[in-house]
C-alpha cells in the first residue's frame, strides 16, 4: 500500500514522499526520518478540496489516501518567477545500493507550471548528483550554444549536471553581463527580458551552491595541492592530462572525455573513487582511432600534489613544455613503428601480461636483441590475450564499416601526443611474445662477414649461397616485410605439376654437437638481412591438434616476415614411422605434409639422421654434413672468435684442445669474464685454465655414460645414484675452482 504526500519545506520547494510498503505509521515514521526539522503535526493536506490534518494521533482513512484520483497538493505556493527572491523546485531522489529494490525514494509528483528549472538531487550508490532540469527555452537555447558537446542538453527537457554548469558559469555571467548593458542603451523586448531574468536565477543558483568552492578553488590554484572532493573542479572535459604507462611506467597523455565521483564494493567494503576517461589513439592492426582508456584515484585523506596523482593536468605540471616535447616523440616513433613489420634491433625489457592465480600481472623480462614489430602476428598467436583498444577488429566489421572512425593522414601528427609508448612485437633472443618500449629501437647492423667465417668446404659454401640467392632474388630484405606478397615465388620455372609444391628452400643439417649446423642457419640470415626464428619442441609440443595448430600459424607467420627459419634439434617430428607409435607416426605425417608446401627457408638440424623418416628425403632441398672438427678446422673456429672479439691471442696455442664450435665459444665467454673480474687483460693463461675445468667435465663424462656399458648388472636407481655422486663431484671442482680464481 502507496502513500503519498505533498509538504513544504527546504525554500518553500514542494517535496513528495512516497513509501512502497507498509501502513500509515510507517509513512510518519519515514517523513520523522527523511525530513527530521519538519513537524508532523502541522503539515496540512487538501485533497478534492478537502482539508486534511495529518495529526500524529489522527486516523488517517487508508481508502480515502488511496483511491484517490488526483494528486495530493499544497495549500498555496505564492513562488512567482518575476520575483528576483524566486524559489527554484527541488526534488530528492533515493535508490539503494544494489539499484534493484527500492525501499524509500523521494522525488515529484506535478511539475509546476510557471517553473523555470528544477533541481534534483539523484542519490544512488552513496553518491549524490545534482541536476537541473531544464524548462526554459531561452535557457536552453543559451546552453545549446555553450555547452555544445553535451549529449543532453538537445533534450526537450534536459537534464544537465549542476557541475557541467559551474564549469561554465563564467560564461553565463558574461552573457548575463551584456543582456544587462543591452537593456540600459536600448529599449529591450520582452523576450530578452525573459532571457535575462531566467538566466539570472541559473547563476544566483549556482553562486549559492558553489560559493564556497569558488574559494577552495582559488586556494588549491594557488597551493597546487588538491583535496579529493575537489578533484571535480579542475578535471574537466577536454583539459590535456598526462599520466604513467601501467606497464613500461612512462609518461604519455590524453585529453579528459568525462570525469566523475564513483563508489564500488571492494572486499565487502565502500570504496570511493574519481573515475576519468581519457581520450587516446591507438592502432588495431586495421588503422589508428581514436579511443578511450580508464584512470581511478582512490579517494585520499587531506590534500595532494597534483603530481602526486595518477592522472596530471598540463598547467599544473613543471617543466610541462619539455614533457610535451618528450610525449610527442614518443607518439611520433609509435606512428612510425606501429602501422606495419619492422625488423630492429631492441635494447630494454619485454613486458607482457601473465595470469597468476587468476588475476593478471605485469611481468617484464630483460630482451636485448632482434625484434619484429607486428602487432597483427601478436595476435594470431595470442588470442587470449587482454590488447584492449589495440585488439583487431572483426573482419565483418572491417568489410561493413572500412575506415569509419579511423584517422585520417592529415590527423597524425596533431595525435602524435596521445599514441602509447609500446608497441606489440616477437622478441627472437627470448622467443617469446610482449610489448616494447618505442624509444629503444635502433636500425640493425647486420654482420656481413658472418657467412665468410662459417668453417665448411668453399663447394657447400657455394651451392648454399647460390641457392638462398636464387630464392630470394624476388623476396624483399628487412626494409621491405610490410610490403611482402604472399605469392613471390623462385624465379626457376615451376617444375611441380601440383601448384604452390616444392617452392621452398628446405636444408638438412647433420652431424655431432657443435659442428657449425646452428651457425649455419644463422650466417645465412645475417647474408639475407632477414630475421632468424629458432622453434624446438617447447614452442610446438606434442599434442597432435595444438602442435599442428601452432605449425600452421608458425609456417605462416615465418614466410610473411620473410624469415630464415630453424627447427633446431627436433627429432621427434622427424623419425621413422613405426607400427607401434601411432602418435609419433602422425607428428611425422603432419610434418611431411605441411613441409611440401612451405615457400619459405628452412633449416633442419640433427644429430641422429639415420633415424630420419625416409619421406623427408624428397621434402629436403639439400643435405649438407658436419663432420667431427679435425685440428686444422678448430685453429679456424679460433681465429675466427679471437679476431671477431679482438682478443691478444693466439688460435695455435688452444686448437689441439679437441673442443667443439658451441665449446669454444663458451670458453672463450668465460676466460674474458674472470679476466674482467681481476681486472686483467685476457691471456692464454685464462683460456687454458677454463680449457682444463671443461675437459676434466667431459672426462667425468664419459665416465657416467660408462656405468651403462661396464654394469649391466647394476638396477637403474644404483646407476643413478653413482651418476648423482659424479656431479656432486663436479660442482664441488667448479665452485672450488671459480672461488679460487676470484680470490
Amino acid at each position: 500500500m502507496a502513500y503519498k504526500i505533498w509538504v513544504k519545506y527546504e525554500d518553500n520547494c514542494p517535496i513528495k514522499i512516497v513509501i512502497d510498503k507498509g501502513d500509515v505509521d510507517d509513512l510518519k515514521k519515514v517523513i520523522k526520518k527523511e525530513l527530521p526539522s519538519l513537524d508532523v503535526s502541522r503539515i496540512c493536506l487538501r485533497m478534492h478540496g478537502k482539508g486534511v490534518d495529518l495529526d500524529p494521533e489522527l486516523e488517517i482513512d487508508e481508502s480515502f489516501v488511496n483511491n484517490s484520483k488526483t494528486p495530493i497538493q499544497i495549500l498555496s505556493n505564492d513562488n512567482d518567477i518575476r520575483r528576483a527572491d524566486w524559489q527554484w523546485p527541488c526534488i530528492k531522489i533515493m535508490k539503494d545500493y544494489w539499484g534493484d529494490e527500492k525501499i524509500i525514494s523521494i522525488e515529484e509528483i506535478q511539475k509546476q507550471s510557471s517553473a523555470i528549472f528544477k533541481i534534483i538531487y539523484f542519490n544512488y550508490k552513496d553518491v549524490c548528483t545534482i541536476l537541473v532540469e531544464l524548462y526554459s527555452r531561452p535557457l536552453i537555447q543559451i546552453l545549446q550554444e555553450i555547452l555544445i558537446d553535451n549529449d543532453n542538453i538537445n533534450d526537450d527537457m534536459p537534464k544537465i549536471k549542476a557541475q557541467d554548469l559551474y564549469h561554465v558559469m563564467e560564461d553565463l555571467e558574461i552573457l548575463y553581463n551584456g543582456l544587462e548593458t543591452a537593456s540600459k542603451s536600448t529599449s529591450e523586448p520582452s523576450m530578452e527580458t525573459e532571457k535575462k531574468s531566467h538566466l539570472n536565477h541559473l547563476i544566483r543558483f549556482l553562486k549559492q551552491k558553489y560559493n564556497e568552492t569558488v574559494e577552495k578553488q582559488n586556494k588549491t590554484i594557488e597551493k597546487k595541492t588538491v583535496s579529493f572532493d575537489m578533484l571535480w573542479v579542475f578535471y574537466t572535459k577536454d583539459l590535456e592530462v598526462w599520466y604513467k604507462c601501467v606497464m613500461s611506467n612512462q609518461q604519455i597523455s590524453g585529453t579528459i572525455f568525462s570525469a566523475e565521483k564513483v563508489v564500488r564494493m571492494i572486499d565487502f567494503e565502500k570504496v570511493s573513487f574519481f573515475n576519468i576517461i581519457i581520450k587516446v589513439v591507438d592502432y588495431d592492426g586495421h588503422g589508428f582511432k581514436q579511443c578511450y582508456i580508464e584512470r581511478k584515484i582512490r579517494e585520499f585523506n587531506g590534500e595532494k600534489s597534483f603530481s602526486d596523482l595518477l592522472v596530471v593536468p598540463f598547467k599544473f605540471s613543471e617543466s610541462h613544455d619539455f614533457l610535451k616535447e618528450t610525449i610527442y616523440r614518443i607518439g611520433k616513433k609509435f606512428f612510425e613503428l606501429a602501422a606495419n613489420r619492422h625488423f630492429m634491433e631492441y635494447t630494454g625489457s619485454l613486458f607482457r601480461w601473465i595470469k597468476v592465480n587468476g588475476c593478471y600481472e605485469i611481468e617484464a623480462i630483460r630482451a636485448d636483441g632482434r625484434v619484429m614489430i607486428d602487432l597483427k602476428s601478436f595476435a594470431t598467436m595470442n588470442p587470449g590475450y587482454p590488447m584492449d583498444n589495440a585488439k583487431p577488429p572483426n573482419p565483418c566489421d572491417v568489410n561493413l564499416l572500412g575506415k569509419k572512425g579511423y584517422l585520417e593522414d592529415y590527423d597524425y601528427e596533431k595525435s602524435y601526443c596521445f599514441a602509447p609508448a609500446l608497441v606489440y612485437g616477437f622478441s627472437f633472443a627470448l622467443k617469446e611474445w610482449g610489448q616494447f618500449m618505442v624509444m629503444n629501437f635502433s636500425k640493425i647492423n647486420f654482420n656481413e662477414s658472418a657467412f665468410e667465417h662459417l668453417v665448411m668446404s668453399q663447394d657447400k659454401k657455394e651451392v648454399l649461397l647460390e641457392l638462398v640467392k636464387q630464392y630470394s632474388n624476388q623476396t624483399t630484405n628487412s626494409k621491405e616485410l610490410e610490403n611482402v606478397n604472399s605469392s613471390d615465388s623462385l624465379l626457376v620455372k615451376q617444375l611441380d605439376p601440383i601448384a604452390n609444391k616444392g617452392k621452398g628452400c628446405i636444408f638438412l643439417c647433420y652431424g655431432p654437437p657443435g659442428t657449425g649446423k646452428t651457425l649455419t642457419a644463422e650466417s645465412v640470415a645475417e647474408f639475407l638481412e632477414r630475421p632468424l626464428w629458432t622453434i624446438g619442441v617447447h614452442e610446438l609440443g606434442t599434442d597432435l591438434a595444438k602442435m599442428e595448430q601452432q605449425l600452421v600459424k608458425i609456417l605462416d607467420i615465418a614466410f610473411t616476415w620473410k624469415a630464415v627459419l630453424l627447427l633446431d634439434e627436433a627429432d621427434i617430428y622427424f623419425e621413422k614411422r613405426t607400427y607401434d607409435n601411432t602418435n609419433r607416426n602422425a607428428m611425422t605425417g603432419i610434418f611431411l605434409r605441411h613441409l611440401e608446401y612451405y615457400q619459405g627457408i628452412l633449416f633442419l638440424t640433427t644429430n641422429r639422421v639415420m633415424s630420419i623418416d625416409d619421406a623427408f628425403r624428397s621434402r629436403i632441398t639439400m643435405c649438407f654434413h658436419y663432420p667431427k672438427l679435425i685440428p686444422e678446422k678448430r685453429k679456424e673456429i679460433w681465429k675466427n672468435f679471437i679476431d671477431g672479439a679482438g682478443l691478444d691471442l693466439n688460435a695455435d696455442d688452444f686448437s689441439k684442445y679437441e673442443l667443439n664450435g658451441r665449446e669454444i665459444r663458451n670458453i672463450l665467454h668465460i676466460a674474458q669474464t674472470l679476466a674482467e673480474g681481476n681486472n686483467e687483460g685476457i691471456t692464454k693463461d685464462h683460456v687454458t685454465k677454463v680449457i682444463k675445468i671443461a675437459q676434466e667435465f667431459q672426462e667425468d663424462m664419459e665416465k657416467m655414460r660408462s656405468y651403462d656399458q661396464d654394469y649391466p648388472e647394476i638396477s637403474g636407481n644404483e646407476k643413478a645414484k653413482k651418476k648423482l655422486m659424479v656431479f656432486e663431484i663436479i660442482s664441488k671442482k667448479v665452485t672450488k675452482w671459480l672461488v679460487k680464481n676470484r680470490q
